[in-house]
């Protein structure tokens, strides 16, 4: 399995919320026989997290709590968001195809989306692109950013790496 960072290709639909005031994108290669889509792994990425990042999750909503920003939506309405498009006060699928799902994050800080396309390759391989774009609304969503930012890319990485080997290898 290879997990690397990349440029935001041109042919997905977060392209639309470009540009932004942050964005990256990784892509995770892996083979196996199994089918794949956007949903479940949206679903894998904020249900079935690495132990120390759903520590570090825990932390940062303790955090953030005297300053109002969102600390969570709850599993079963996240679920129920991405299988079901229903949207929450904090979350909505705001586009969705078969091979990409658009997951939409607001508060009065910060909107923060994250695409997650699938690719099916030769020889069974498949590819994951997870592609993060956040747009600050005020100071305190740039400044909050700014300290989680140092931490994102290793999330990213350990989160695709760690549902990868649990659900689908």
């Amino acid at each position: 399995m290879k997990i690397k960072k990349i440029e935001i290709p041109q042919d997905i639909l977060i392209n639309y919320y470009l540009p932004s005031d942050y964005s990256d994108a990784f892509e995770c290669t892996f083979t196996t026989l199994k089918e794949i889509s956007p949903d479940e792994v949206q679903i894998a990425f904020w249900t079935t997290m690495p132990p120390v990042v759903k520590w570090l999750f825990k932390l940062r909503n303790i955090l953030v709590k005297p300053f109002k920003l969102e600390s969570g939506t709850k599993i079963e309405e996240l679920k129920e968001c991405i299988q079901n498009g229903k949207s929450t006060p904090f979350v909505s699928i705001v586009e969705k195809t078969k091979d990409e799902t658009i997951l939409q994050m607001r508060d009065k800080h910060l909107n923060f989306y994250l695409s997650v396309k699938i690719s099916n390759k030769e020889n069974n391989n498949k590819s994951i692109i997870a592609t993060t774009v956040v747009n600050f609304n005020n100071k305190l969503g740039k400044c909050y950013f700014f300290i989680i930012s140092p931490f994102h890319d290793i999330l990213v990485r350990m989160t695709l790496k760690y549902i990868v080997r649990k659900h689908w290898t």
